[in-house]
C-alpha cells in the first residue's frame, strides 16, 4: 500500500486518502536522478559542464569518450611565450584554444611495421627494446597552441601533453622530443626540438631538421621513438 510523505498509509496511489498530500511515484524519482546525473557530467578535457554531444568550450565529442584520452595537465592562464620556448622544457600548458576550422586530434599508436624497420636498419636491438604486447590506441585533442611530444620527467619539469612514458613506455623517445604548433587558419606544424633519435613524416627515411617547422596535413603520420606513430586528424 502506498505511503504519503506524512507517513499515512493510503489506498489511493496519487493522493493520500487521509490527508490529501500528493504521493510521488518511484519512476519519476528515478527519471529525476538520471537527469541530474546527466546535467552533472563535465567535459573530461576542460571541465566544462556538458550541454550536448560536443563540449561548448573545447569541442570534445562525448560520444567518443571511450577512445579519447584527455591531457593530465590542468587548465592554466595564458602565458607569454619566450623567444626560445622550443628549446626549454614546458613549465606549464599553453591556454586552451578554439581552433579555426574545427578541432584536430592526434591518434597515438604503436606501429609494429615501423618497429621492424627500425630493427632491420640496426637502429634498435629487439633483444633490448621489445615491442609492447598489448599497446593501446589513444586520441588526444589538439586544443592548445603548443602540444609537446615526449616522456614526462618530474626532475626536469617536462610534462608533455602527448606523454609517451607509458604504459607502455617508448624508451627511444626523448623527454622533450617534438612540438606540434597551431598555425593561422586552423593549420598545424611539427618541430623537432633536438631529439636524440629524430622525427620522420609519413614513413620517409630522412628525419626532419631540428628547430624547423614542417607543415602538417590531415592524415599525416609522425614517427618517433622505437614504435610510436602519431596521426593528426581534422575533426
Amino acid at each position: 500500500m502506498p505511503t504519503c510523505p506524512a507517513g499515512h498509509a493510503s489506498a489511493a496511489g496519487d493522493f493520500c486518502d487521509f490527508c490529501g498530500i500528493g504521493i510521488p511515484t518511484p519512476p519519476y524519482v528515478r527519471r529525476t536522478e538520471v537527469a541530474q546525473a546527466q546535467r552533472a557530467e563535465n567535459c573530461p578535457e576542460c571541465g566544462t559542464p556538458r550541454v550536448g554531444r560536443f563540449c561548448e568550450e573545447c569541442g570534445h565529442d562525448f560520444s567518443l569518450a571511450d577512445q579519447t584520452v584527455a591531457s593530465s595537465l590542468p587548465v592554466t592562464p595564458p602565458i607569454e611565450p619566450s623567444s626560445n620556448h622550443l628549446a626549454e622544457p614546458p613549465r606549464a600548458a599553453s591556454p586552451l584554444i578554439r581552433p579555426e576550422g574545427g578541432l584536430w586530434h592526434a591518434v597515438i599508436m604503436a606501429d609494429p611495421a615501423y618497429y621492424q624497420v627500425m630493427a632491420d636498419r640496426g637502429l634498435l636491438d629487439p633483444d633490448v627494446i621489445r615491442f609492447p604486447a598489448n599497446p593501446r590506441r589513444r586520441r588526444v585533442p589538439l586544443n592548445r597552441r603548443e602540444i609537446h611530444i615526449g616522456r614526462r620527467s618530474s626532475s626536469r619539469g617536462v610534462l608533455p601533453e602527448i606523454d609517451l612514458a607509458g604504459p607502455p613506455e617508448d624508451p627511444a623517445v626523448s623527454h622533450l622530443h617534438a612540438v606540434l604548433l597551431a598555425r593561422p587558419g586552423g593549420a598545424w606544424a611539427v618541430v623537432d626540438v633536438g631529439s636524440t633519435n629524430g622525427t620522420t613524416i609519413n614513413g620517409t627515411d630522412d628525419p626532419i631538421e631540428r628547430d624547423r617547422e614542417v607543415p602538417l596535413h590531415d592524415g599525416d603520420r609522425i614517427y618517433v621513438g622505437a614504435w610510436t606513430v602519431i596521426t593528426v586528424q581534422r575533426g
